[in-house]
This record gives C-alpha cells, sequence and structure tokens, in this order.
C-alpha cells in the first residue's frame, strides 16, 4: 500500500507541474501572438470553456494526490 501512496504522489505532483507548465506556454503564446488584449479574452471570467479545459487538464494530478491522501489517512487509521 505505501508503494501506491509514493507512486500516486509523484504522478500527481509531476502531472501537475507539467500542466502548470503547459498551461503558462499557452498563455505566453497568446501573449506574442495576439498581445494583451488577447491574455484578456483568453482569462475572462465570462470565458467558461477555457476554465472547463483547464478544470479537466488539472483533474489527474488533483484526484492522484486526493486518492494518496486517503490512501495515506486510511493506512494511519489501520494501524
Amino acid at each position: 500500500m505505501r508503494i501506491w501512496i509514493i507512486v500516486l504522489k509523484i504522478f500527481g505532483y509531476t502531472w501537475l507541474v507539467l500542466a502548470g507548465l503547459i498551461i503558462t506556454v499557452g498563455i505566453i503564446g497568446v501573449w506574442i501572438k495576439e498581445g494583451f488584449s488577447g491574455v484578456q479574452n483568453l482569462l475572462s471570467p465570462f470565458n467558461v470553456i477555457n476554465y472547463v479545459v483547464t478544470l479537466f487538464t488539472l483533474a489527474p494530478g488533483l484526484g492522484a494526490l486526493i486518492l494518496a491522501n486517503k490512501l495515506e489517512k486510511k493506512r494511519y487509521l489501520d494501524t
């Protein structure tokens, strides 16, 4: 069980770092191509699709960390 917790944590943190880098590179690309107004349109609170896609991008990493946390709590309660 301990190995799965470690694997899930490594996967979760790696996924979040890589996804964060990809999202940042995407925002920088929009800035280069369209300027500041393009970034404003991208990060507008009314651009719901962007936030949904960002949530789906980050979900596997967050889910892995949540699952690792639950398994760790269960492991401590069982001992």
